[in-house]
């Protein structure tokens, strides 16, 4: 049964990086960018014991194993102890890497979050450093970002949605200004979650890489009438 599925998932993942043309793209930047900023990117330095913080890249829902796939395909041949678990919960998938978890940490300044597991490891929250980007990574960074965070409406109208957002809605916002996107608007709704929502019109260099992974996003159109409340509406 494990055997079976594992060729389930090497094809599925096989056929989901067919789907997106990684050329013209960096893909440790692009991973960035798809990573889950809710409350920052969290890990663990020590576990004392089955830390599901220590070593990981990313948690994903049921509903992003997608992502996950992908970028399971495109790091797991270069980095052999790159690892998928899912437990079968709302938000279960977790992928784990020492080596190229070291590397995801050096995008981000972790301070401790005041959070400690089961086991009292403490949980820190990194912030990432934009400095860490040049011209091509910040673009690979966004294009990663439109896929686990971006949308458009029923009207052709393109945003963010970044819940407890601590660094990565600011930088996506710096970025559409700094690819000459248009009408950037970002406002944050003090709810529980916090909300950050991002709209803008894409540049030529954006609206290329936007259209990549919006082959692969697997939602339907975003209400058109509902943004609009949203972005004029609500403070």
């Amino acid at each position: 049964m494990k055997a079976l599925l594992s060729i389930f998932l090497l094809v599925y993942s096989g056929f989901a990086l067919c789907q997106l043309n990684m050329s013209g793209l960096e893909k440790q930047s692009f991973l960035i960018g798809t990573l889950d900023d809710s409350m920052g990117h969290q890990q663990t330095i020590t576990a004392t014991k089955d830390s599901t913080y220590f070593q990981l890249i990313d948690v994903y829902s049921q509903d992003q194993k997608y992502i996950a796939l992908l970028i399971d395909s495109l790091f797991k041949t270069e980095y052999t102890d790159f690892h998928m678990t899912n437990n079968g919960s709302p938000k279960g998938i977790r992928l784990y890497s020492k080596s190229l978890s070291l590397k995801v940490n050096g995008y981000f300044n972790y301070l401790p979050s005041g959070i400690f597991t089961a086991f009292h490891d403490t949980i820190y929250t990194g912030y990432i450093q934009p400095e860490q980007f040049n011209q091509l990574e910040k673009l690979s960074f966004l294009t990663g970002a439109f896929l686990r965070n971006g949308g458009k409406t029923n009207a052709n109208e393109y945003f963010f949605t970044l819940p407890n957002s601590t660094s990565k809605a600011k930088l996506c916002v710096d970025l559409l200004k700094e690819f000459n996107c248009l009408d950037v608007k970002h406002i944050i709704l003090n709810n529980i979650p916090v909300g950050n929502w991002i709209t803008f019109k894409p540049g030529e260099k954006v609206l290329s890489m936007i259209k990549r992974v919006e082959n692969i996003k697997k939602v339907t159109p975003f209400p058109s009438t509902v943004l609009n409340y949203i972005m004029t509406r609500i403070n």
